[in-house]
């Protein structure tokens, strides 16, 4: 499979001129030895890049982070919103709504439910 005398042969290709080397946008090209000139707009653009990264960091460090475990059904979401409810943000209008819609679906999921069993026990005279 192998032979023992086998020996790596030296690179054929030339190395890559200027025209392939990636260019910084002014001119000269950036090498892996000499990084690009830094110019007034970079030092610019850098600063509000630290400054969006510094605002990030304090408006994560803010959050509290809760951890809810227990087995399905056991209430986690249930806990999840009361929080939110308490502690969170201000309803929107557009919360509101959708609260209004699911309060009145379940209303009439339960009536209609109400209803089958008061027919299934042939109780629908009583009422």
């Amino acid at each position: 499979m192998g032979c023992s005398n086998s020996k790596p042969h030296p690179p054929t290709s030339t190395p890559p001129s200027n025209r392939d080397r990636p260019s910084n946008g002014s001119g000269t090209t950036a090498t892996a030895d000499r990084p690009p000139p830094i110019t007034p707009d970079t030092r610019q653009q850098s600063s509000g890049i630290d400054a969006q990264l510094h605002q990030s960091k304090r408006r994560d460090e803010r959050k509290i982070k809760m951890l809810l475990l227990g087995a399905g059904e056991s209430g986690k979401s249930t806990v999840f919103k009361q929080m939110r409810l308490l502690y969170g943000a201000e309803r929107t209008e557009d919360d509101l709504r959708m609260y209004g819609v699911v309060v009145r679906s379940n209303a009439v999921v339960a009536i209609r439910k109400l209803c089958s069993l008061l027919r299934n026990l042939e109780l629908e005279e009583e009422l």
